[in-house]
C-alpha cells in the first residue's frame, strides 16, 4: 500500500509539474505576442509620422518653386531632388508593408502617386517640353504620289490631343500602326499614350514615366522606366515593361512581362496575366543603368489587388503565366509589318517611326 501511495504521490506530482509547464509556456507565448504587438504599433506610429512629414516637406517644396524666381538649371536640380525623395519614400513603403494594414498601404500609395502627379504636372508648366514631330512613311510601296505622301505628313504632324492644361499626350488617336518612338525622344522624358488600338507601341530608350489611357488589341514594349508605369482601360493587351512602380486601373485581359522594383498594383481588374520581363535590345544594360532602375531586383510576383483584401485566398483577378513560351519580339514584329503590307489597301495600316 505504501508503494502505490508512492506512486500516486508522484502521479500527482508530475500532473501538477506539467500544468505549470503548459501555464509558463501560455504565458510565455502572450508575452511575447504583446511584446511583437507593441513593436509592431511603435512601427506603424513612427512610419505614420515620417511619412507625413516627408509628404508635407514635399508639398512645401512644390509650392516654393512655384513662387520662386530660379533659372532652367536651377529648376531642373530641385524636380531631380524631389523625384529622388519621392522614390525613396517608395522604397520606404514597400519596406514597410509587413507590418501596414492593407488600407494604410493603399491610402499611402495614393499619396505617394498624388505627389508624382503633382510634381510631374509642376515640371511640365515651368519647363515646358519643345514639341516635336512625326515623321511617316507607307510600308507597302516605296512609290507614292506626292500628293499621298502630304496627305500622311500632314496627318503625322498635327499637334497631340491636348490633356487640361498642363500636357499634351505624345502618342494619341493611332489605330493599325507601328510605332517607334527612338530614344532621343525618350530617355528621362514622360510618356503619354492615349486612345490607341491594334497598334504595336515600342519606346526605344529609359522613359521617366509612362502613363497609358484607352489602348484595345495593342502590344507595348518598353526600355526601364525611372520612375511610374500607369495604365487605365486597356483591353486585351500585350505589355513588356520595366519600372519601378506598376499602376493598373480598369483593365481587362492584359498579359504583362514585368520587371517591377515595387509592390505592383492593380484595381478594378481582371484576367491579369504576368510573367517575367523578356523584351531585349542591344542598349538595355546600358538603359538600366541610366534609369537607375535595380536590375537585380524583381518583385512581378508580389501584386497587390485593392480589390481584393483577402490576406488567405489569392486574387481571382491575376495570375502568373505558366507554361507559356516567352514571346519572340522579333518575330512578332516582322509578322506585324507583313501583315500590314498585305493589308495595307483594306486597312490602311501604317508603320511610322518617330524620330
Amino acid at each position: 500500500m505504501d508503494g502505490d501511495s508512492e506512486n500516486r504521490k508522484d502521479q500527482v506530482l508530475e500532473r501538477l509539474n506539467k500544468r505549470n509547464k503548459d501555464r509558463q509556456n501560455y504565458l510565455d507565448v502572450k508575452s511575447e505576442q504583446k511584446s511583437k504587438e507593441s513593436v509592431q504599433n511603435e512601427g506603424v506610429d513612427y512610419f505614420s509620422q515620417t511619412f507625413g512629414q516627408r509628404t508635407i516637406d514635399i508639398e512645401q517644396r512644390l509650392k516654393n518653386i512655384q513662387c520662386d524666381d530660379a533659372t532652367p538649371t536651377d529648376l531642373a536640380r530641385r524636380f531631380t531632388d524631389i523625384t529622388l525623395e519621392i522614390q525613396d519614400m517608395q522604397r520606404y513603403l514597400t519596406a514597410s508593408t509587413m507590418f501596414l494594414s492593407d488600407f494604410k498601404i493603399k491610402s499611402c500609395q495614393n499619396i505617394l502617386n498624388t505627389l508624382t502627379s503633382a510634381s510631374d504636372e509642376t515640371r511640365q508648366r515651368l519647363m515646358p517640353k519643345k514639341k516635336f514631330g512625326f515623321s511617316g512613311k507607307k510600308t507597302a510601296t516605296k512609290q507614292k504620289t506626292t500628293a499621298h505622301k502630304d496627305a500622311v505628313d500632314a496627318k503625322l504632324n498635327k499637334l497631340p490631343e491636348k490633356v487640361g492644361s498642363n500636357f499634351s499626350w505624345t502618342i494619341a488617336n493611332r489605330k493599325n500602326e507601328h510605332i517607334v518612338l527612338e530614344s532621343s525622344k525618350v530617355n528621362g522624358q514622360d510618356i503619354t499614350i492615349s486612345n490607341v488600338s491594334h497598334c504595336l507601341v515600342e519606346l526605344l530608350g529609359h522613359p521617366g514615366s509612362v502613363q497609358v489611357s484607352r489602348a484595345s488589341k495593342c502590344t507595348l514594349l518598353c526600355g526601364p522606366i525611372a520612375r511610374s508605369f500607369f495604365a487605365e482601360n486597356l483591353d486585351d493587351c500585350t505589355l513588356s515593361i520595366a519600372c519601378q512602380q506598376l499602376r493598373l486601373h480598369s483593365s481587362r485581359s492584359i498579359r504583362i512581362y514585368l520587371h517591377v522594383t515595387c509592390r505592383a498594383i492593380i484595381e478594378d481588374c481582371k484576367g491579369i496575366e504576368i510573367g517575367e520581363f523578356n523584351y531585349d535590345y542591344p542598349e538595355l544594360e546600358a538603359d538600366y543603368l541610366a534609369s537607375g532602375l535595380n536590375k537585380s531586383q524583381n518583385n512581378y510576383t508580389d501584386v497587390a489587388d485593392f480589390n481584393w483584401l483577402s490576406p488567405d485566398v489569392p486574387s481571382p483577378n491575376w495570375s502568373l503565366l505558366k507554361d507559356h513560351p516567352d514571346p519572340n519580339w522579333n518575330s512578332l514584329r516582322r509578322d506585324f509589318i507583313a501583315n500590314s503590307h498585305n493589308n495595307e489597301h483594306k486597312q490602311d495600316v501604317n508603320e511610322i517611326s518617330i524620330i
